[in-house]
């Protein structure tokens, strides 16, 4: 068998030069040029992928200095609240439940909350603000308010931002069994999308997002390689294809890389090594978080694939 080198993992910091300058400006405590950046970007999932390089960098007097009536308030308290959140989970810790001591839920709680507190002032002064919807989605699910609160978060940003990738990257995970849900109700979900979505909308992504984590649930790659090639599933992948990467109205922004991954992932995963093959290319040989979220050696994983598809397309 062929020995491939592994892939190594790209941050968007790595692939976007602009993000790059935004993180050195974050991390001299730059916040006029942070905030003159973020306040230019029109798409709440270029924002989010934003504001991800950059949530560790600020310090929190920074962002609590700015007043309301400033027109970056919002953002500024937002990203306060996303900061809470990830102290929280850094008291949580990445393990299962079954591991986590009750002191430690217990402060993983108080962030949370604290948190939810700082958004939902945000969110009464600012029902426009979709990052702190999104945010809000998130701690939702932290604190387990169920389904039907965050359809109603997701709604609420959904006015305003509509068909955003990451609001229904976030539902989906809501609505696994994992969370309480079922893969019924992703499905539900992922139907609704296709047929409600406008041509070239990023959120049509969500539809494979739930494919790959009925895929990763499974309890071996067979049996989930053969739920991702059942004729349905099949359809809406090349659906959802011909709808956001092969449409002339698709721009994919900072999640550029992010469609290309999931179309190669699929592609390959349904045994479609020739129409994986275009978007092996697209990526140019970059691999972002995304692959470690489905496989135990994603360098190794990209490389393999990646090899084999372009040998047949």
């Amino acid at each position: 068998m062929p020995f491939h080198m592994p892939v190594p993992e790209s941050q968007p910091v790595d692939l976007f030069t602009e993000l790059r300058r935004l993180a050195t400006d974050a991390g001299r405590g730059d916040w006029p040029a942070v905030a003159a950046f973020l306040g230019g970007l029109r798409s709440l999932d270029d924002l989010a992928v934003a504001c991800g390089q950059i949530e560790d960098k600020l310090d929190d007097q920074v962002l609590e200095r700015v007043p309301y009536g400033d027109p970056a308030w919002a953002l500024a308290h937002t990203i306060l609240g996303v900061r809470t959140v990830l102290r929280g989970w850094k008291i949580r810790g990445t393990g299962w439940a079954r591991s986590v001591t009750r002191q430690q839920w217990a402060g993983f709680h108080e962030h949370l909350n604290r948190a939810e507190q700082i958004l939902i002032e945000v969110t009464a002064r600012e029902p426009r603000a979709g990052y702190a919807w999104l945010e809000r989605m998130i701690i939702c699910r932290g604190i387990s308010l169920g389904h039907d609160e965050a359809r109603r978060r997701y709604d609420r940003l959904s006015a305003h931002h509509p068909f955003a990738y990451i609001a229904g990257y976030h539902l989906v995970q809501q609505l696994q069994p994992k969370w309480g849900g079922s893969w019924e109700k992703v499905s539900e979900f992922g139907a609704e999308l296709l047929r409600t979505a406008p041509a070239g909308s990023l959120g049509l992504l969500t539809v494979l997002a739930g494919h790959m984590e009925r895929f990763h649930a499974c309890d071996s790659d067979a049996e989930g390689t053969a739920l991702l090639r059942a004729p349905a599933v099949v359809a809406q992948i090349h659906q959802v294809a011909d709808q956001t990467v092969r449409h002339p109205a698709f721009q994919g922004g900072y999640r550029f890389h992010t469609a290309h991954d999931y179309f190669a992932m699929l592609f390959s995963l349904i045994g479609d090594h020739a129409a994986a093959a275009p978007h092996f290319r697209a990526l140019a040989g970059r691999r972002t978080p995304l692959w470690a979220s489905y496989f135990d050696n994603p360098g190794t994983a990209y490389a393999n694939l990646r090899d084999r598809a372009l040998a047949r397309g």
